[in-house]
């Protein structure tokens, strides 16, 4: 199960070197340009500008590791994971099960 775990994990890490720059550069930059859609919004929070744009990138990622954390908080099935690991280690630990 890890092995799949930590291939996914780093998949997605791949997927994101990837992607930020043309991001950044194709469309968080025209937007928070001093002229763009978001300078009055978004830009009067973290400024408009050169950098800006991953500033915001920043922000969005941080709102959206936000979410699948508190996600993942609420599935009943990740919890039921942390009961069986402790079942596992209680077995594991008694040379000897009696039957």
């Amino acid at each position: 199960m890890w092995p799949i775990i930590s291939m996914v994990t780093y998949l997605g890490s791949i997927v994101a070197f990837a992607v930020v720059g043309f991001l950044a550069d194709k469309i968080f930059n025209p937007l928070l340009e001093s002229d763009g859609l978001l300078a009055k919004t978004a830009g009067s929070i973290i400024g408009a500008g050169e950098g800006r744009r991953i500033a915001l990138m920043f922000i969005i990622s941080g709102i959206m590791i936000s979410i699948v954390a508190l996600l993942i908080w609420k599935n009943k099935k990740i919890k039921e994971l942390k009961s069986v690991e402790n079942l596992d280690n209680e077995l594991s630990q008694n040379k000897y099960v009696e039957m």
